[in-house]
């Protein structure tokens, strides 16, 4: 895939993509940086986390297990787990980066979140986005998150407990709502719906994150399978 060259275009619509993460980073970054204070953190600490780790569900969970006495080999290990969906991720977006500048690609790999892979996935097969639009909607939505950090942890205790509970959905409901997008016919309609399927179903059985890191490896099956047999516009721009 030929990269267009205006870059301005790449860059404009990679900002204009993050405003929806925008709205749900600030208050979840600050939901964040509240509990981290509440856990005895300091502000420093706190924000510091969100500034080299930028990944709210392992902040959650480490901020938890260290409150609760856990030793750092444990919350690595707790958090390495959680994150291994980004390794699907990442693979998944590869194939649309082959041309990119190789000083630019841990840059983009970095700032790979659920939220900004489900809003710019769409965007890579038609050809509308390239490595200057995931710079440009990948780091407005770490300024994001950051920002809502430092707010939450200015704020501290002062939050009541009953916002602190809507803050902590937000991130949820944003996802979902980034996905809901994302599904424009039977064929995203049928891969959501087997995903959430199989989630549901394992969450009866595991504990902890694996139900939907299960069912992502088989929900991106499910659509592979189905990419092949069915055939799906735009396939062919990945690898040209």
């Amino acid at each position: 895939m030929e990269y267009p060259s205006d870059a301005r275009t790449m860059i404009r619509r990679g900002f204009a993509d993050a405003l929806p993460i925008i709205i749900g980073y600030v208050p979840m970054g600050a939901a964040y940086g509240i509990l981290a204070r509440q856990s005895s953190m300091e502000f420093f600490p706190a924000v510091f986390m969100s500034l080299v780790v930028f990944a709210g569900a392992s902040q959650f969970i480490a901020v938890g297990l260290l409150s609760g006495g856990a030793t750092a080999l444990e919350v690595v290990g707790a958090t390495l787990f959680i994150n291994l969906r980004h390794i699907l991720m990442s693979a998944s977006l590869s194939p649309y980066f082959q041309k990119a500048p190789r000083k630019a690609l841990p840059f983009v790999a970095w700032g790979v979140t659920d939220e900004t892979f489900a809003i710019s996935i769409g965007r890579y097969p038609a050809g509308e986005g390239d490595y200057r639009y995931a710079l440009a909607l990948h780091y407005t939505a770490y300024v994001s998150w950051v920002s809502g950090t430092v707010l939450g942890a200015m704020a501290g205790s002062l939050v009541p407990p009953a916002l602190q509970s809507s803050l902590e959905f937000s991130l949820y409901a944003m996802f979902a709502g980034l996905v809901v997008l994302q599904v424009t016919d039977r064929f995203h309609l049928t891969v959501v719906f087997f995903s959430a399927a199989a989630a549901t179903l394992f969450s009866f059985f595991m504990e902890g994150t694996w139900p939907v890191i299960i069912a992502a490896v088989l929900g991106a099956t499910l659509g592979l399978a189905l990419e092949s047999l069915m055939g799906k516009p735009g396939k062919e721009k990945a690898g040209s």
